[in-house]
């Protein structure tokens, strides 16, 4: 069943699990030296007026380097690497970089077929790299913008391919397929429902621990302690009712799962070995994703493009096409830009809706 969460502090909050510091220590500590945002021996020590110790400058590097999220920063060393990569193909200094070689660089990437969305982060993890080390922004020349400008006429910035919205009939076709009777199928049912009917991303159906969920008469609050527009960490809390079919309820689906879960706190969503032994180590986002993908594979839905966010769309595009109002919805999937919830989810189901195709007799 499930367990609800130690501490519930005033205004609705949930007291933190680890300490956040020591959490951000944690992740320095996987990182690689080279790749950090600061080293050690940029900071001043004890030969400035400043005394500091070595403990000192590791605490003031932690700190700095939780400054930006950690697919933030995968995606600014994927640039930097790209670009660097490039430059020594050419004979060319890539630090810093001639803003007329990083506009040969865009340009040919772009013939290549990366995607405009791609191009503009490599750009950020290049501008990145210079303010590092304390050099002007290449991205700021007029030759580099005048061609991201072009680039952006020629190229367009939509999404080549948008995740497939599920409806709640495919989802139901999709876990109908998977065998319950498995650990993994009923930790795979429950990420499968909990993600459509809460509408989280897949970074943060992996980031859940079990003290997030607090029970309710009619379902579950779900604290969700950091996501995407919420970088700070001042949690926001999604619920998720009760379903009507068993087979699609996701509160049921979590009960499943935590009958088999090792008991205690930590991570919700767990690996699962040979199938029938969960552990307690903790799954990440590519594995939500995966699994949404892995599972409607199973289930028939070849060339469809479904994906770890075709949970999360599917529920803001079946709740405007069930009525909704898009405050209602905005306020479940937590979107800061209405525009993107809009034209993304809500405007496509409504011309489905409403298109005059079906008064031509064809």
């Amino acid at each position: 069943m499930i367990r609800p969460p130690q501490t519930l502090l005033s205004g609705g909050k949930f007291a933190q699990p680890d300490p956040p510091f020591a959490r951000a220590w944690r992740r320095r500590r996987e990182w690689v030296m080279t790749n950090s945002l600061i080293r050690l021996e940029e900071l001043p020590l004890a030969d400035s007026r400043v005394a500091l110790t070595a403990s000192d400058a590791e605490r003031i590097a932690t700190a700095i380097e939780a400054e930006l999220a950690a697919s933030t920063r995968a995606t600014y060393d994927c640039a930097w690497r790209q670009w660097d990569r490039w430059c020594q193909g050419r004979g060319i200094n890539p630090l810093p970089a001639p803003p007329e070689a990083l506009a040969a660089f865009l340009a040919e990437r772009a013939e290549a077929g990366l995607t405009f969305g791609t191009l503009d982060g490599y750009c950020s993890g290049i501008a990145h790299r210079h303010h590092q080390e304390g050099f002007a922004d290449p991205t700021a020349e007029a030759v580099v913008r005048r061609v991201r400008r072009g680039l952006r006429r020629i190229m367009g910035v939509a999404p080549r391919q948008q995740a497939h919205p599920l409806t709640v009939a495919e989802l139901g076709r999709i876990v109908s397929s998977v065998d319950a009777d498995t650990a993994i199928g009923k930790r795979d049912r429950a990420i499968l429902l909990v993600g459509y009917a809460s509408a989280m991303r897949p970074g943060e159906v992996a980031a859940l621990n079990v003290e997030d969920i607090l029970r309710k008469p009619s379902g579950i609050l779900i604290h969700i302690r950091r996501s995407k527009t919420d970088q700070d960490a001042r949690g926001q809390l999604v619920g998720v009712a009760r379903g009507d079919n068993p087979l699609t309820d996701p509160i049921r689906a979590v009960d499943t799962w935590l009958d088999v879960r090792p008991s205690g706190p930590g991570a919700l969503f767990t690996r699962v070995h040979y199938r029938n032994h969960p552990t307690s180590e903790r799954i990440g986002p590519r594995a939500i994703s995966r699994t949404v993908q892995e599972r409607a594979h199973a289930a028939g839905f070849d060339g469809i493009p479904v994906s770890g966010h075709s949970l999360r769309a599917g529920h803001a595009t079946t709740a405007a096409v069930n009525g909704a109002s898009i405050d209602r919805i905005a306020a479940q999937t937590r979107h800061r830009d209405l525009g993107t919830l809009v034209n993304h989810y809500i405007r496509p189901a409504e011309a489905m809706m409403t298109t005059t195709s079906r008064d031509l007799g064809l």
